[in-house]
């Protein structure tokens, strides 16, 4: 069973999103904010095995899929726009490249553990790669 802060945080970002869908005030805007919105229906359905009986289960597959679908083509519209109708100064741009870069150190930090402590090699193995790309990523960002 998840806990409440998770589901607590999900919450949030289905508010968060609908607001942002409801506000918007431009079709790339709106586009933009449906694409994020398709984004964590995607990534919330994965967690959709972890209850109910087979039926739900195999349905929860087909959601998970019918997502991940659904994300790729609308990835590829040609109107969806990032992220804001106002340029960002270069100080903005900078705080939050150093926001990005020091959350891509608490995950990495997280799958390092995870990488530490499973006995499964599958997950070390996973972890370790992931790990790579999330310092490739933090030295892009510095």
């Amino acid at each position: 069973m998840k806990s409440s802060t998770t589901e607590d945080l999900l919450k949030h970002q289905f508010q968060y999103l609908t607001r942002q869908i409801k506000a918007a005030d431009s079709i790339p805007a709106l586009l933009t904010a449906a694409f994020l919105g398709v984004d964590l229906i995607e990534r919330t359905t994965t967690l959709l095995p972890d209850i109910g009986n087979d039926q739900a289960r195999l349905d929860s597959e087909t959601a998970t899929i019918a997502a991940i679908d659904a994300w790729w083509v609308l990835s590829q519209a040609p109107t969806l726009a990032w992220p804001s109708a106002a340029p960002m100064t270069t100080g903005e741009t900078q705080e939050l490249v150093e926001a990005i870069a020091g959350f891509v150190l608490v995950v990495t930090e997280a799958i390092l553990n995870v990488a530490s402590k499973s006995a499964d090699p599958g997950d070390r193995v996973a972890c370790l790669q992931a790990a790579h790309h999330a310092g490739r990523l933090h030295a892009a960002l510095k």
